[in-house]
């Protein structure tokens, strides 16, 4: 064969190379877009589950939660999400994945929800003479729960982009943790 046979050859084989690239690089691409959503949504999960466990042991073992300040004190956050008490299990835990408003510090993002049951919401708790923390946090793969949120993050699944888009959709993620309340008291 001629060296302008072998030239020839090569680049047919690059030019198959290149067009198998371009038709496996979406498929590759959404691959790894699924492991980042994954992988972020479980450690949320995870952050929050740690959060409402340790929340829940502080909670059983806290006189008086009949008072609105001591479960402001012991969520470590108001009801409405804004920030009361640095100290607090929950908002160490929340601060220390970076899921507040400055970071490791601040508020809530709109949406989320940190309750003490029987106490905070007339769904009661889990058991009787238990006290149930529930976490409530806003999900999305993209951008920051605090900012207007998108409703969720489309990728489209074609080499061409003319395919119908996959949807990575944002929601709120809850975890809830029981403990069995060391401290008697009344519910209502």
């Amino acid at each position: 064969m001629t060296r302008q046979g072998k030239t020839r050859n090569f680049k047919r084989l690059l030019g198959q190379s290149m067009v198998e690239f371009a038709i496996a690089i979406p498929f590759l691409f959404f691959i790894v877009v699924t492991i980042l959503f994954f992988g972020r949504y479980f450690l949320v999960a995870q952050v929050m589950l740690h959060a409402s466990q340790e929340g829940a042991k502080v909670a059983s073992r806290t006189p008086n939660l009949l008072d609105e300040s001591v479960r402001d004190s012991v969520r470590g956050f108001s009801t409405s999400g804004a920030g009361t008490n640095p100290n607090s299990v929950v908002y160490r835990a929340l601060g220390a994945a970076n899921l507040l408003s400055s970071g490791s510090t601040g508020d809530l993002p709109p949406g989320s929800k940190v309750l003490i049951m029987p106490f905070d919401s007339t769904g009661g708790a889990a058991f009787d003479g238990t006290v149930t923390m529930q976490i409530s946090y806003p999900f999305q793969l993209t951008g920051s729960p605090f900012n207007g949120a998108t409703p969720s993050v489309a990728i489209k699944f074609s080499a061409d982009g003319s395919g119908n888009p996959f949807r990575f959709l944002n929601f709120t993620i809850t975890q809830q943790a029981v403990a069995a309340q060391e401290i008697y008291q009344a519910t209502n």
